[in-house]
């Protein structure tokens, strides 16, 4: 009987064996991955972004910024507005979730007379979000966003 030997060609055959193994995984992973955008419209949102830079640069001209706070053993998150800014105040506070587009969600801006706007995030799933505060006074307006954790 003969002795089975290992020579190139079983190496070549088993090389390309790996490679078309690994290949097919990683197309098949890749079917898996969820490939949405961050936002539908990107290129209007593209087109627009001098008005989001007009809202930064009047953020930025203010004499205190909007105070972001959160509390974590409460689960609140409260908003402070400038002292300066005193007018009716309307907007919208977005809730964006990076690693999942269907957590999103967003409030209009309902603030107090102190210049207050407190939110109870205890029923927010646990993770990174991006909250981005779009808001307008006397007809200017502003944009304010923060990175939180909740845990």
């Amino acid at each position: 009987m003969k002795a089975l030997t290992f020579n190139w060609g079983h190496g070549i055959f088993l090389f390309y064996v790996i490679f078309a193994s690994v290949l097919f995984y990683a197309v098949y992973r890749s079917t898996q991955h969820d490939n949405s955008l961050v936002v539908e419209n990107y290129y209007e949102y593209d087109l627009a972004y001098q008005g989001q830079y007009d809202r930064l640069q009047n953020s930025a001209n203010l004499s205190e910024p909007l105070l972001m706070q959160w509390t974590s053993s409460s689960k609140q998150f409260q908003l402070q507005f400038p002292a300066e800014i005193s007018s009716d105040i309307s907007g919208e506070i977005q809730f964006y979730r990076p690693d999942n587009k269907s957590l999103d969600w967003a409030i209009p801006l309902v603030v107090n007379e102190t210049n207050q706007m407190p939110i109870d995030l205890s029923k927010t799933p646990a993770g990174r979000w991006t909250v981005k505060v779009y808001w307008e006074a006397a007809e200017k307006p502003y944009f304010a966003e923060r990175i939180l954790d909740i845990r």
